[in-house]
């Protein structure tokens, strides 16, 4: 007689699919330990159930994404994804050709400072793109002053014509078609702000060396209304004022600027918002 062998208890020898509610079963463990998994069914999902999924998966790929966003921030990811920045001061050396800077100035997407680089107008139109594109021309180690600084905290049309910066060193070469012109002013460290990678003197300071610099302005009044523009965007008074000058009495022009700023005071401040 043959021997039959008997086959183990926990096997389950039943289909995988039930006949009556046509839905999966749960694959039975195998003789050797692997697991038989049966084939993924399509089946249709009603509007809660769908919303449902959704919601579910939604909620497995959300620790997924901050998990990414924390390796990121940590530094330790292998692959990460960087979105091309657009520079604040565009060369015709990083274009196909020289006439492209003033194609590109055409379509109002640059404003040239001359034939060789201009600035994107998305950055000038706030504070800090102003002070990248400063930050790009200016020389390394000085601090943003008088008209440069004026057109870092107000903005305009037209950028000035030279890049007023304190430094102790002299500069004879030009930049972006611009020449530096230096002033050697004691400056301390409390009117002196950063941003981004630009120093520049703070509102008040800056003016202060406005007044103290008309000699070289083609126009005093455009220094009046800068003055007046920076103490209404800013809401300093010239008592401020003032005081730096009041620090730096042994300037030349010290004198007329105190004149200039004690007439401020003496007219009602708060008429300063008719300047902006």
């Amino acid at each position: 007689m043959h021997s039959t062998k008997s086959m183990p208890k926990h096997v389950d020898y039943r289909p995988l699919r039930s006949p009556s509610t046509n839905r999966p079963q749960h694959c039975p463990q195998s003789r050797r330990g692997s697991r038989n998994y049966p084939l993924i069914h399509r089946f249709r999902l009603s509007g809660s159930a769908r919303a449902q999924t959704m919601r579910m998966v939604g909620h497995m790929n959300a620790p997924n994404r901050s998990m990414t966003s924390t390796i990121a921030n940590a530094g330790t990811a292998r692959h990460t994804t960087v979105s091309p920045s657009v520079p604040p001061v565009l060369f015709t050396k990083d274009l196909p050709g020289p006439l492209s800077l003033s194609r590109l100035e055409t379509f109002g997407t640059i404003r040239k400072f001359d034939e060789s680089a201009g600035y994107w107008n998305e950055h000038a139109s706030t504070l800090y793109g102003r002070a990248m594109i400063v930050s790009t021309v200016a020389p390394f180690g000085t601090v943003a002053c008088a008209l440069t600084a004026a057109w870092v905290w107000l903005g305009g049309p037209d950028f000035p014509r030279t890049i007023d910066v304190i430094s102790t060193s002299h500069f004879r070469s030009t930049s972006a078609g611009r020449h530096i012109r230096v002033f050697r002013r004691v400056t301390s460290p409390e009117h002196i702000i950063r941003l981004g990678n630009l120093p520049v003197t703070t509102p008040q300071r800056t003016a202060c060396d406005l007044v103290m610099g008309m000699d070289d302005a083609p126009d005093p009044s455009a220094i009046n209304t800068l003055v007046c523009r920076l103490m209404t965007a800013y809401s300093f008074r010239a008592s401020e004022c003032l005081q730096i000058i009041k620090e730096h009495r042994h300037h030349k022009h010290a004198g007329r600027a105190r004149i200039f700023f004690e007439s401020l005071q003496r007219e009602s401040e708060p008429a300063l918002g008719q300047c902006a």
